[in-house]
C-alpha cells in the first residue's frame, strides 16, 4: 500500500511504514503507512524504523487483509494514539505577521481488502467504541476495497467530512470497484488542502541535557 500511494499521491508527500512521535517525548506504535510532508521531514530512524514528527504527518493508515469487529476496534485504538499526539512546534511569525494559525489534524484511516462486517456494521461498531472519545481522536474513515467506505457526514447536507463535528454521523457509501479511486481522492484532497508547520527539532537536543 505504501508503494502504491507513493506512486499515486502528490509528490510533495511521502508514504512509508513508520512511527509518528511528538516533540514532547511521546510516540504512537508503528503505523502501517504514514503519509508525510517530504519537504519538511528530516530523515530520522531507529534501526530500520522511520520516525516522523507529528507536525509533518498528514495521515496514518492501518491496512488489513480481512477486517473483523475485533481488528476494527484494535486499529481504531492504534489510530487514536496517533491522533492524540501533540504538535507542539510554535507557529511562525514574520514581522509580527502570523503565517499559519493552527497545525492541521492527522487523518486516521483504516483500509481493508475484505471485511466480515457490512459497511453498516462497521459504522455501528465504531459508534459504540468511540462514543466517549473526543471528536479529534476518532477514526476519520474506513475503506473496504471493492465494497465501499464509511465516512463522517453532515446529516442535513450529506457533506462528507474529514473529521467529525457535534452532530456529524458515520455514513456509508457503496462504491464497489470505485472504492480505491475514492480513497485516492479522499487522501489527495485532504493533503492538498493543508499547510504543514515545519517541526522545530531543537527540543530533542534539549532533552539530552
Amino acid at each position: 500500500m505504501a508503494e502504491f500511494l507513493q506512486e499515486k499521491l502528490p509528490e510533495k508527500f511521502g508514504a512509508v511504514q513508520g512511527q509518528i512521535f511528538s516533540l514532547d517525548g511521546t510516540a504512537a506504535d508503528e503505523s502501517d503507512v504514514v503519509l508525510y510532508d517530504r519537504l519538511h521531514t528530516p530523515k530520522l530512524s531507529a534501526g530500520k524504523r522511520m520516525l516522523i514528527p507529528a507536525e509533518t504527518a498528514g495521515a496514518a493508515l492501518q491496512t488489513l487483509e480481512a477486517l473483523t469487529a475485533g481488528l476494527l476496534v484494535e486499529e481504531a485504538r492504534q489510530l487514536r494514539e496517533v491522533r492524540r499526539l501533540q504538535k507542539v512546534t510554535k507557529k511562525g511569525f514574520t514581522g509580527g505577521l502570523e503565517l499559519i494559525s493552527a497545525h492541521p489534524y492527522t487523518l486516521g484511516v483504516i483500509v481493508a481488502r475484505t471485511s466480515e462486517l457490512s459497511l453498516e456494521e462497521i459504522a455501528e461498531t465504531l459508534n459504540g467504541e468511540q462514543a466517549a472519545w473526543p471528536l479529534p481522536e476518532r477514526v476519520s474513515a474506513v475503506f473496504v476495497l471493492d465494497v465501499g467506505l464509511v465516512v463522517y457526514q453532515t446529516p442535513a447536507t450529506g457533506e462528507v467530512r474529514y473529521f467529525p463535528l457535534d452532530g456529524s454521523e458515520l455514513g456509508t457509501v457503496a462504491a464497489g470497484a470505485d472504492t480505491l479511486a475514492f480513497l485516492l481522492l479522499y487522501l489527495s484532497s485532504y493533503l492538498n488542502s493543508i499547510e504543514v508547520i515545519a517541526p522545530d527539532l531543537m527540543p530533542l537536543l534539549a532533552q539530552r541535557f
